[in-house]
């Protein structure tokens, strides 16, 4: 496991971020190091042989929820969304903060405010100019919950937004708030014409996630439901040496995971942002294919309603965690391509603390449901998306729970259906989540799902898990300025939750993703494939 790491690590950082990705060899193992040629020594991809006309297919695991950066949270969508909206600064393939439409940035030394000067001469794709009332008009809409925007709570940190020149925007926390830049490099703090946003306004039943446009290299063109959505290159993008070098791109929602496999393997698809992992070992020996795999920011998890009775008592959640072997779950779901959860973070997470997991113990898991009353079990409900993987690892616990009792009925649902169902608060019994943490740092890893005012309806607290201890604790970590302090109250958040168990701890999935070797310059940030760069021979 680890040389399989460290290839895809070095392949990443050295291909992924700088967009040549011919350099790892496709036809070798990717579960090994040893096959991967010195990439520093390859040659430059000679880009006068591209198409410029060429038309890229992506395969997803399923259709985008939304192409509204404010009003989305799966990463189908994101990944859509990642051609056609930027935001004031990103995170690079190292979780490190990079510019964007920002040209500097400064915190004030009591992390209570943040403040931005803006590039010039920036385009949205409706020709209309980006600017500091942009910025603002942004900002005040999606964090007004009035607005029903899904991300409403992400914004929710901030207390104002001050234009101080056409070029120039601060922004004001309600509190000291050190992740306050992190936050702003997350892929939904993007920004929307504000002519688009003023249809919105004007008419609430126009419909923004049907209607995206950014500044990115590539403008909207079509969405066809159940069949694509289709991209093409915005010629008037402010960055020259960036332009779009594909003529369009498609994404096509593909649930069943062989068919995405055959899809690819014909041509029919270029790319596959969601590769089974079973495939991963048998497509490396393609020479027409490239296939890459290693460690993601998300965590897999089993979520529970813990305001039901059989839930309330932490021995129940903790015997359910003592009842499945995640190893298990990793060799036979996930074929290898994982490791077990010893936190709600995954480890390139910062401020991820190691924590002491649950190991596989059925005498354990039944003497702690015998002393909380429940000695044969129970029945219970488990969601799950209707995809290949989710389908998978809800039946594996199925089989595994009803070992001590626990008697599971596995509901599949296309995933939009799932997020509104979980998002309404009502009918949770157990659901399958994969959280990524879009700002690599701890606060957005375990606000969102462990804070008691993060709770549904339209948060994703979906488990109902309340505990004073950890919202102080998170709240502390959040306005300390030392980060030794921030620290040492995430690792003591990460203990608490781990003992509590809200959430049955699965793994940390590996990306796995593949393309065909003719399409270059596909690189992979933090979990996200991008596009922008990429082009096809």
């Amino acid at each position: 496991m680890k040389s399989r790491q460290k290839w895809f690590l070095f392949c990443v950082s050295f291909l992924f971020a700088t967009a040549m990705l011919t350099g790892c060899a496709g036809n070798s193992d990717p579960t090994s190091s040893a096959n991967v040629p010195a990439a520093e020594n390859g040659k430059q991809e000679d880009t006068t042989k591209l198409t410029p006309n060429a038309e890229v297919t992506v395969a997803l695991e399923a259709e985008a929820t939304s192409l509204d950066p404010w009003n989305s949270t799966d990463s189908n969508s994101l990944n859509i969304l990642s051609t056609m909206f930027e935001g004031l600064l990103s995170l690079d393939e190292n979780g490190e903060i990079v510019l964007v439409l920002a040209t500097d940035y400064k915190m004030s030394a009591d992390a209570t405010s943040l403040t931005f000067h803006l590039r010039r001469g920036v385009l949205f794709h409706d020709g209309t100019p980006f600017d500091a009332q942009v910025v603002k008009m942004n900002l005040d809409y999606v964090r007004n919950k009035a607005n029903g925007m899904a991300r409403a709570s992400f914004f929710g940190f901030i207390n104002e937004v001050t234009v101080v020149d056409p070029y120039t925007v601060t922004i004001t926390a309600n509190e000291p708030n050190s992740a306050m830049v992190a936050y702003m490099a997350h892929p939904s703090a993007t920004f929307k014409s504000q002519k688009e946003l003023q249809k919105k306004i004007d008419d609430s039943k126009y419909n923004l996630d049907r209607h995206p446009v950014g500044t990115g290299p590539y403008q909207f063109q079509e969405w066809k439901n159940g069949q694509y959505v289709k991209v093409v290159a915005f010629t008037d993008y402010w960055a020259k040496e960036k332009q779009a070098k594909l003529a369009a791109i498609l994404f096509k929602p593909v649930i069943e995971a062989s068919t995405r496999v055959n899809m690819l393997k014909a041509g029919e698809v270029d790319v596959v942002t969601s590769l089974p992992t079973l495939d991963a070992r048998s497509m490396g020996t393609d020479s027409s294919l490239d296939v890459y795999t290693g460690p993601s920011l998300n965590v897999l998890y089993i979520g529970m309603n813990t305001k039901l009775d059989k839930y309330k008592d932490k021995r129940v959640r903790q015997a359910l965690n003592y009842a499945v072997s995640k190893e298990q779950m990793i060799s036979k779901v996930a074929d290898g391509f994982g490791t077990v959860a010893d936190s709600p973070l995954s480890p390139l997470v910062k401020d991820y603390a190691k924590q002491q997991n649950y190991v596989y113990d059925l005498d354990k898991a039944k003497e702690l449901l015998a002393q909380a009353g429940y000695p044969n079990g129970f029945t219970a409900t488990l969601w799950t998306r209707n995809s290949t993987e989710f389908v998978s690892i809800a039946e594996n616990i199925k089989m595994q729970l009803q070992n001590i009792g626990v008697k599971i009925d596995v509901q599949a649902y296309e995933s939009g259906t799932l997020f509104e169902k979980l998002d309404t608060g009502q009918g949770t019994d157990l659901y399958i989540g994969r959280w990524g943490t879009g700002t690599a740092e701890a606060d957005w890893g375990l606000r969102p799902n462990f804070v008691s005012d993060r709770v549904p309806p339209n948060y994703n607290n979906s488990g109902f898990y309340m505990n004073e201890h950890v919202d102080q604790l998170l709240d502390d970590a959040l306005k300390a300025t030392d980060n030794n302090v921030a620290q040492q109250k995430y690792a003591e958040a990460q203990k608490t939750i781990m003992d509590e168990a809200p959430w049955i701890f699965l793994y940390v999935p590996d990306v796995v993703i593949a393309k065909r070797k003719n399409v270059s310059d596909v690189s992979v940030t933090l979990d996200t494939v991008r596009l922008n760069a990429a082009y096809k021979q």
